[in-house]
Protein backbone atom coordinates (compact mmCIF):
# COMPACT_ATOMS: atom_id res chain seq x y z
CA UNK A 1 0.00 0.00 0.00
CA UNK A 2 1.07 3.41 -0.91
CA UNK A 3 1.86 5.77 2.31
CA UNK A 4 2.05 9.44 2.76
CA UNK A 5 4.73 11.70 4.48
CA UNK A 6 5.01 15.05 4.68
CA UNK A 7 8.99 16.14 5.40
CA UNK A 8 10.29 19.79 6.33
CA UNK A 9 13.78 19.45 4.87
CA UNK A 10 16.76 22.10 5.30
CA UNK A 11 19.32 22.43 2.60
CA UNK A 12 22.27 24.42 1.91
CA UNK A 13 21.94 25.20 -1.93
CA UNK A 14 25.45 25.98 -2.96
CA UNK A 15 26.32 22.79 -4.43
CA UNK A 16 22.86 21.77 -6.18
CA UNK A 17 21.21 22.65 -9.06
CA UNK A 18 17.68 23.24 -7.43
CA UNK A 19 15.26 21.72 -5.98
CA UNK A 20 13.48 20.01 -8.62
CA UNK A 21 15.37 17.32 -10.51
CA UNK A 22 16.80 16.93 -13.50
CA UNK A 23 18.92 14.22 -15.51
CA UNK A 24 22.58 14.57 -15.22
CA UNK A 25 22.58 17.06 -12.43
CA UNK A 26 22.76 17.06 -8.38
CA UNK A 27 19.56 18.46 -7.11
CA UNK A 28 18.10 18.22 -3.83
CA UNK A 29 14.99 16.29 -4.93
CA UNK A 30 17.19 13.85 -6.90
CA UNK A 31 19.27 12.75 -3.53
CA UNK A 32 16.33 12.69 -1.42
CA UNK A 33 14.83 9.99 -4.05
CA UNK A 34 18.00 8.64 -3.30
CA UNK A 35 17.84 8.23 0.29
CA UNK A 36 14.38 6.65 -0.24
CA UNK A 37 15.20 4.18 -2.62
CA UNK A 38 16.61 1.54 0.40
CA UNK A 39 13.53 1.79 2.86
CA UNK A 40 10.93 1.49 -0.69
CA UNK A 41 9.36 -1.81 -1.19
CA UNK A 42 9.44 -1.14 -4.47
CA UNK A 43 7.24 0.68 -7.08
CA UNK A 44 7.14 4.45 -8.29
CA UNK A 45 8.66 7.13 -5.05
CA UNK A 46 6.81 10.66 -5.39
CA UNK A 47 8.06 13.74 -4.37
CA UNK A 48 6.86 16.83 -4.54
CA UNK A 49 7.88 20.24 -2.83
CA UNK A 50 5.95 23.14 -1.78
CA UNK A 51 8.80 25.57 -3.52
CA UNK A 52 10.89 24.76 -6.78
CA UNK A 53 13.97 26.70 -5.36
CA UNK A 54 17.30 27.66 -7.93
CA UNK A 55 20.29 26.95 -7.80
CA UNK A 56 22.03 28.16 -5.23
CA UNK A 57 19.32 29.00 -3.28
CA UNK A 58 18.80 27.69 0.48
CA UNK A 59 15.77 26.44 2.77
CA UNK A 60 15.20 25.55 6.31
CA UNK A 61 11.98 25.01 5.79
CA UNK A 62 11.20 23.44 2.88
CA UNK A 63 7.98 20.97 2.82
CA UNK A 64 7.72 17.96 0.66
CA UNK A 65 4.82 15.28 0.08
CA UNK A 66 6.92 11.96 -0.42
CA UNK A 67 4.45 8.56 -1.56
CA UNK A 68 6.02 5.40 -1.60
CA UNK A 69 5.42 1.86 -0.79
CA UNK A 70 7.28 1.24 2.99
CA UNK A 71 6.49 -0.71 6.23
CA UNK A 72 8.57 2.05 8.16
CA UNK A 73 6.42 4.88 9.92
CA UNK A 74 7.42 7.96 10.33
CA UNK A 75 9.55 8.67 13.08
CA UNK A 76 11.96 5.62 11.73
CA UNK A 77 11.60 6.42 8.12
CA UNK A 78 13.07 9.88 9.05
CA UNK A 79 15.77 7.97 11.01
CA UNK A 80 16.54 6.49 7.76
CA UNK A 81 16.50 9.58 5.56
CA UNK A 82 18.67 11.53 7.77
CA UNK A 83 21.33 8.40 7.80
CA UNK A 84 21.07 8.34 3.80
CA UNK A 85 20.90 12.31 3.09
CA UNK A 86 23.92 13.94 1.78
CA UNK A 87 26.17 16.71 4.63
CA UNK A 88 23.88 19.51 3.27
CA UNK A 89 20.45 18.38 3.40
CA UNK A 90 19.03 17.87 6.72
CA UNK A 91 15.59 16.26 7.52
CA UNK A 92 14.02 18.02 10.33
CA UNK A 93 10.15 16.40 10.67
CA UNK A 94 8.36 13.73 9.12
CA UNK A 95 4.57 12.90 9.73
CA UNK A 96 2.18 10.40 7.71
CA UNK A 97 -0.39 11.99 6.01
CA UNK A 98 -3.74 10.23 5.25
CA UNK A 99 -5.93 12.75 3.68
CA UNK A 100 -4.94 14.81 -0.26
CA UNK A 101 -2.64 17.06 1.56
CA UNK A 102 -0.57 18.59 -1.84
CA UNK A 103 2.60 20.50 -0.73
CA UNK A 104 2.41 23.22 -3.08
CA UNK A 105 -1.34 24.00 -4.04
CA UNK A 106 -2.65 23.84 -0.63
CA UNK A 107 0.08 26.63 0.48
CA UNK A 108 -1.54 29.74 1.07
CA UNK A 109 1.66 31.93 2.01
CA UNK A 110 6.11 31.72 2.63
CA UNK A 111 8.63 33.27 4.34
CA UNK A 112 11.62 33.98 2.83
CA UNK A 113 14.92 35.75 4.45
CA UNK A 114 17.80 37.28 2.56
CA UNK A 115 21.30 37.78 4.04
CA UNK A 116 23.77 40.50 3.62
CA UNK A 117 27.23 41.37 4.42
CA UNK A 118 28.14 44.70 4.22
CA UNK A 119 31.61 44.65 6.38
CA UNK A 120 34.49 45.55 4.66
CA UNK A 121 35.75 42.45 3.79
CA UNK A 122 34.33 39.11 2.68
CA UNK A 123 32.99 36.92 5.31
CA UNK A 124 35.62 34.05 5.57
CA UNK A 125 32.78 31.45 6.63
CA UNK A 126 29.57 33.16 5.50
CA UNK A 127 30.25 33.65 1.85
CA UNK A 128 28.10 30.31 0.50
CA UNK A 129 25.07 31.64 1.94
CA UNK A 130 24.97 35.82 2.03
CA UNK A 131 25.59 38.33 -0.47
CA UNK A 132 28.34 40.73 0.26
CA UNK A 133 27.81 44.53 -0.76
CA UNK A 134 30.72 46.46 0.24
CA UNK A 135 28.70 49.70 0.00
CA UNK A 136 27.07 51.64 3.72
CA UNK A 137 23.28 51.30 3.33
CA UNK A 138 20.26 53.71 4.13
CA UNK A 139 18.23 50.68 6.24
CA UNK A 140 15.60 53.65 6.69
CA UNK A 141 15.25 54.68 2.94
CA UNK A 142 14.86 50.84 2.08
CA UNK A 143 12.24 50.10 4.47
CA UNK A 144 10.35 53.48 3.18
CA UNK A 145 10.65 51.55 -0.40
CA UNK A 146 9.93 48.70 0.90
CA UNK A 147 6.51 49.81 2.17
CA UNK A 148 5.46 50.71 -1.32
CA UNK A 149 5.54 47.12 -2.53
CA UNK A 150 3.48 45.71 0.58
CA UNK A 151 -0.04 44.91 -0.17
CA UNK A 152 -1.78 43.33 -3.58
CA UNK A 153 -0.27 44.19 -6.75
CA UNK A 154 0.80 43.25 -10.26
CA UNK A 155 4.37 42.11 -9.68
CA UNK A 156 5.39 42.04 -13.27
CA UNK A 157 8.57 44.55 -12.81
CA UNK A 158 10.12 42.31 -10.30
CA UNK A 159 9.79 38.55 -12.12
CA UNK A 160 11.97 37.26 -14.89
CA UNK A 161 10.24 35.43 -17.50
CA UNK A 162 9.77 31.52 -17.48
CA UNK A 163 8.00 28.84 -19.16
CA UNK A 164 6.50 28.07 -15.96
CA UNK A 165 5.37 31.13 -15.19
CA UNK A 166 1.40 31.56 -15.05
CA UNK A 167 0.23 34.67 -16.59
CA UNK A 168 -1.24 36.13 -13.89
CA UNK A 169 1.28 38.74 -12.01
CA UNK A 170 -0.95 39.84 -9.70
CA UNK A 171 0.72 39.24 -5.94
CA UNK A 172 -0.31 40.28 -2.15
CA UNK A 173 3.04 40.80 -0.29
CA UNK A 174 2.19 41.02 3.26
CA UNK A 175 5.52 42.23 4.65
CA UNK A 176 8.75 43.46 3.30
CA UNK A 177 11.09 44.25 5.88
CA UNK A 178 14.69 45.43 6.49
CA UNK A 179 16.61 45.34 9.85
CA UNK A 180 20.64 45.92 10.55
CA UNK A 181 22.82 44.30 13.46
CA UNK A 182 26.46 45.15 12.79
CA UNK A 183 27.40 44.96 9.16
CA UNK A 184 24.36 41.78 8.76
CA UNK A 185 21.45 43.15 6.76
CA UNK A 186 18.17 40.90 7.03
CA UNK A 187 14.95 41.24 4.28
CA UNK A 188 12.31 39.04 5.14
CA UNK A 189 9.51 39.06 2.57
CA UNK A 190 5.90 37.56 3.43
CA UNK A 191 3.58 36.93 0.75
CA UNK A 192 0.38 34.27 -0.78
CA UNK A 193 3.08 33.54 -3.30
CA UNK A 194 5.62 34.99 -5.30
CA UNK A 195 6.79 34.87 -9.00
CA UNK A 196 10.04 33.96 -10.87
CA UNK A 197 12.66 35.30 -9.20
CA UNK A 198 10.67 37.72 -7.73
CA UNK A 199 12.23 37.59 -4.02
CA UNK A 200 16.12 38.11 -5.56
CA UNK A 201 15.12 40.99 -7.78
CA UNK A 202 12.44 42.86 -4.84
CA UNK A 203 15.81 42.66 -2.93
CA UNK A 204 18.05 43.97 -5.53
CA UNK A 205 15.96 46.78 -5.67
CA UNK A 206 15.86 47.92 -1.94
CA UNK A 207 19.94 47.48 -2.34
CA UNK A 208 20.12 50.11 -5.20
CA UNK A 209 17.50 52.07 -2.61
CA UNK A 210 19.74 51.81 0.17
CA UNK A 211 22.81 52.59 -1.90
CA UNK A 212 21.60 55.74 -3.32
CA UNK A 213 21.58 54.80 -6.95
CA UNK A 214 17.72 54.34 -6.87
CA UNK A 215 15.34 57.26 -4.60
CA UNK A 216 12.59 55.37 -2.45
CA UNK A 217 9.61 56.89 -4.20
CA UNK A 218 11.14 55.69 -7.45
CA UNK A 219 10.08 52.14 -6.40
CA UNK A 220 6.33 53.13 -6.78
CA UNK A 221 7.32 54.21 -10.74
CA UNK A 222 8.97 50.67 -11.05
CA UNK A 223 6.13 48.58 -9.74
CA UNK A 224 3.59 50.29 -11.89
CA UNK A 225 5.74 50.40 -15.15
CA UNK A 226 5.25 46.19 -15.12
CA UNK A 227 8.63 46.25 -17.15
CA UNK A 228 11.03 44.38 -15.46
CA UNK A 229 13.44 46.39 -17.29
CA UNK A 230 13.00 49.30 -15.36
CA UNK A 231 13.82 47.54 -12.05
CA UNK A 232 16.95 46.86 -9.96
CA UNK A 233 19.29 44.46 -10.37
CA UNK A 234 18.74 40.70 -9.05
CA UNK A 235 20.28 39.62 -5.86
CA UNK A 236 22.59 36.41 -6.06
CA UNK A 237 20.68 33.21 -5.11
CA UNK A 238 23.18 32.51 -2.02
CA UNK A 239 21.60 35.00 0.18
CA UNK A 240 18.20 33.59 -0.45
CA UNK A 241 16.31 31.22 2.77
CA UNK A 242 12.91 29.75 2.06
CA UNK A 243 12.26 29.89 5.88
CA UNK A 244 8.69 28.07 6.03
CA UNK A 245 5.44 27.27 3.94
CA UNK A 246 2.24 28.33 5.47
CA UNK A 247 -1.37 26.17 5.56
CA UNK A 248 -4.48 27.50 6.61
CA UNK A 249 -4.56 25.00 9.86
CA UNK A 250 -0.95 26.21 10.66
CA UNK A 251 0.78 29.21 12.74
CA UNK A 252 0.29 32.64 10.68
CA UNK A 253 3.34 33.67 8.36
CA UNK A 254 4.92 36.91 9.56
CA UNK A 255 8.36 38.72 9.64
CA UNK A 256 10.04 37.22 12.88
CA UNK A 257 11.73 39.04 15.70
CA UNK A 258 14.66 36.49 16.48
CA UNK A 259 16.47 34.97 13.42
CA UNK A 260 17.96 31.65 12.92
CA UNK A 261 21.64 30.71 13.49
CA UNK A 262 23.32 29.17 10.42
Amino acid sequence: MTRRFRLVVAYDGTDFHGWQESAGVRTVAGEIRQALVPVSRGGEIDLEGASRTDTGVHALGQVVLVSLETNLDADPLARALAARTPPDISIVSCSEVLDDFHPRFDAIGKRYLYRIWKGERAPLFEARNCWWVNESLDIEAMNQAASFLVGRHCFAAFRNRSKDEPQDTTRTLAALDVRARGDWVWVQSVGDGFLYRMVRNLVGTLVDVGRGATGAQEVKRILASGDRREGGRGAPPQGLFLMEVGYPLGPPLEVRDHLPRF
